[in-house]
């Protein structure tokens, strides 16, 4: 199998999460420079996004929802699912909440900081919208330290680069205090740092956002 992934994408970072939990041999390739527009990388994705799962028949598998579920159906041995139908349930409620809510608040902001003429306005309900779906995220995880229970599940894959994000965020618009009211998303990262998966897909994003950075400063 091979995987079309960019190291600070956290839809790709989602499945590489899952690939490296279960110790699946995926070869990572990097798509064409012109992906966005490429009618090559449209054939391999319609949608022409990233991640993109090719199967060894050559079949292809998009969206990284759809590819994380396909993995672990594939690929059960190494389960990311619990074993009872209500934990499941509650593991695809976090997973919902982190993808749906956080993320549709958290990814706009990025660009509305990096605006040349910032509406402070629009940023400050952006920010609430924000906190909002952060304080249900929080509410949902476990306190037992991954988001559900003792154990790594699909939700860690999911939560693991959202949080990195965060972070990504508070160091792009110096909003110091983001996490403040939300202790259990801040203290995330020291849960990621004790899991093999989650720590080596939180590397590959720290050297993905130092890549951004330098192209960034010698694009002047």
């Amino acid at each position: 199998m091979k995987l079309y992934s960019l190291p600070l994408s956290p839809y790709a970072a989602r499945v590489r999460g899952t690939i490296y939990a279960k110790d699946l041999a995926v070869e990572m390739i990097l798509p064409p420079e012109d992906w966005r527009t490429s009618d090559a990388f449209r054939a391999v994705n319609p949608l022409r996004r990233i991640p993109v799962l090719v199967l060894d028949d050559g079949t292809t598998v998009a969206e990284s929802q759809v590819i994380v579920e396909y993995l672990e159906d594939a690929h059960p041995e190494t389960p990311l699912r619990p074993t009872t139908a209500e934990a499941r349930a509650r593991v695809r409620f976090v997973t919902q909440v982190a993808e749906s809510y956080v993320m549709g608040a958290l990814m706009p902001l990025f660009g509305m900081f990096d605006a040349k003429t910032k509406d402070a306005g629009a940023i400050d309900l952006q920010l609430a919208k924000l906190d909002a779906a952060l304080a249900n995220l929080e509410a949902a995880l476990s306190p037992k330290g991954y988001a559900h229970g003792d154990r790594l599940s699909t939700a860690d894959v999911f939560l693991a680069p959202l949080r990195f994000s965060l972070d990504g965020l508070v160091g792009f618009s110096g909003r110091k205090g983001l996490l403040d009211r939300h202790p259990r998303i801040a203290g995330y990262p020291d849960v990621v740092q004790t899991d093999r998966a989650l720590s080596r897909v939180w590397s590959e994003m720290t050297d993905g956002l130092r890549s951004f950075y330098e192209t960034r400063a010698s694009a002047g």
